[in-house]
């Protein structure tokens, strides 16, 4: 998916970049889907995402990969608990959207790299020079500065957040091929989703030509590109984490909240505070001290 002419570190550190941004830029694509159900829309793309990831593996004949990824109980375990962990994930989102906790949900993914990149220091070793640890210190800050504006203790961010660090976290371990690895995830994922769209269906909505949303031409579009917006960049997320450290990735995932901003703010004209303008600062100077710096030797040199 990325080019083979690249490194391993090169194709990471691409894939780590594209991922947040896409997600980033997921709202402009998912604000013509908020006229369906919360839960109806959570249900169509993971069940389109599996369709669309299976049906793209055995088109490439990377079949095979699948086998290797459930070799032994330890691999199947963990794409288990990865299957879990990402349910959890979306389904925490899922409540925060259904319940007007918009910026509570917000709020998670900008806890999520503090989490990652502690993982990726207590569990593999990461280490940190000085610049890291005040990039460390910068977003800290930032993510301080945005907990002001919630109210209580933010439990809904933290299963958020955590649950995503942890999947990370699991995944990493695993070490399997990110694409087969995630279509079992999906496919383990897909009969739930699956009956619980047939239910809707049946039961709810009566007509069966609307098992695809409304059962019109642009609900029957907007249900299946949604797997592949909600596939493409999970699969990136998955080879950045794979090729490069959590802490690395866990950085450069502030793009994607950073990106939702801008669009939040710019396209959708959503308000935005002294506070939300200090978050970001201190977030950015994170990102400024962890990357910008000078290679001392020729070819690709990574931060860590």
């Amino acid at each position: 998916m990325i080019g083979a002419h690249l490194t391993a570190e090169q194709r990471g550190m691409a894939a780590a970049l594209a991922s947040p941004a896409l997600w980033g830029f997921a709202p402009l694509y998912f604000h013509y889907l908020t006229v369906y159900p919360i839960d109806e829309i959570l249900a169509q793309r993971a069940f389109w995402a599996a369709i669309f990831m299976t049906g793209l593996m055995i088109a490439m004949g990377h079949w095979p990969l699948l086998r290797a990824c459930i070799q032994t109980r330890g691999q199947l375990a963990g794409l288990t608990a990865g299957a879990v962990l990402v349910t959890v994930n979306w389904t925490g989102y899922l409540y925060a959207v259904g319940t007007s906790q918009i910026i509570e949900s917000a709020f998670g993914y900008f806890i999520y790299p503090l989490m990652a990149i502690a993982l990726g220091i207590a569990v593999f070793g990461d280490r940190l020079d000085r610049r890291g640890w005040l990039a460390l210190l910068a977003a800290g800050a930032g993510v301080l500065v945005k907990a002001t504006q919630l109210d209580g203790v933010p439990y809904i961010a933290l299963i958020i957040g955590a649950s995503f660090a942890v999947y990370a976290l699991v995944r990493k371990r695993l070490n399997v091929d990110a694409f087969a690895g995630m279509v079992i995830e999906l496919l383990m994922i897909a009969p739930f989703m699956a009956a619980y769209l047939l239910y809707l269906t049946v039961s709810v909505k009566g007509t069966a030509a609307q098992i695809l949303l409304d059962g019109t031409a642009y609900g029957a579009f907007m249900a299946i590109s949604s797997g592949i917006v909600t596939a493409v960049p999970l699969v990136l997320f998955h080879i950045g984490n794979r090729h490069l450290s959590l802490t690395v990735t866990g950085f450069l995932f502030y793009i994607n909240p950073s990106l939702q901003l801008a669009i939040g703010v710019f396209v959708f004209s959503e308000p935005f505070g002294m506070a939300d303008l200090m978050a970001f600062s201190l977030i950015w100077t994170a990102l400024v001290l962890q990357f910008a710096r000078l290679p001392k030797k020729r070819g690709p040199v990574w931060p860590l």
